[in-house]
């Protein structure tokens, strides 16, 4: 993560940080809350310790959010922009001219998994404050649906001209379960299969190939 994503940072409660020392807080608070998070919920996240594991102080916190839960929105937007960053360079239909429908899948589903055990404590706070506030899940909606809008000419070009209509709602469909199947194991790891399991993204990249040529195969 780098300076060039504070440009993106909008948020009512979250204080603009517009000098190279403010900025360079802002992103040792964001790493340092991606960090800690890996181990304790947000509700055990105290700024305390978020400021120490920074390098700053409380009051430096403070200057630069308004509360806890704006910090939260702040490092959701960073993380969103980072991504949309990353797949705008990483999406692109020609870079897969030639490839299978079940090796793009493959690369897909593993990076999918990368990027959740990556941000896995981030991801569970996110899900659990949307419980009470529904639009707090609203940043990581639209950043899923960007991606599928992205991947979605992909696939179809990859099928090729002899898939049916019901392609592309297969397609959407199959992220559909992608999405909600990473969501619960960061949420409640229901098991038996969970994020950090090295057959997760295989059989992932599986369960969607087989529905999207199934509804490819539709007359």
């Amino acid at each position: 993560m780098d300076a060039a994503l504070l440009d993106a940072l909008d948020l009512p409660g979250v204080f603009p940080a517009r000098q190279e020392r403010s900025r360079a807080v802002v992103l040792a608070l964001v790493e340092a809350g991606l960090d800690l998070l890996r181990d304790r919920s947000f509700d055990a996240l105290s700024i305390a310790d978020l400021c120490a594991a920074a390098g700053v102080t409380t009051g430096s916190f403070y200057a630069r959010f308004e509360s806890k839960e704006a910090f939260l929105h702040a490092v959701q937007q960073l993380v969103v922009a980072e991504s949309l960053r990353d797949m705008e360079a990483r999406l692109r239909p020609e870079r897969y001219a030639g490839l299978s429908l079940s090796a793009f899948l493959d690369r897909l589903a593993a990076n999918a998994v990368r990027w959740r055990r990556r941000h896995e404590g981030f991801i569970r706070a996110s899900l659990r404050a949307a419980q009470a506030d529904v639009g707090a899940w609203s940043p990581m909606r639209e950043l899923g649906r960007e991606q599928v809008e992205r991947v979605l000419p992909i696939i179809l070009g990859l099928l090729g001209p002899a898939a049916g209509p019901g392609a592309a709602d297969g397609v959407r469909f199959a992220f559909q379960i992608l999405f909600g199947t990473l969501n619960n194991m960061t949420l409640v790891d229901p098991g038996p299969f969970g994020i950090h399991d090295a057959a997760t993204p295989r059989l992932l990249a599986e369960a969607m190939a087989r529905l999207i040529e199934a509804e490819a195969a539709r007359g």
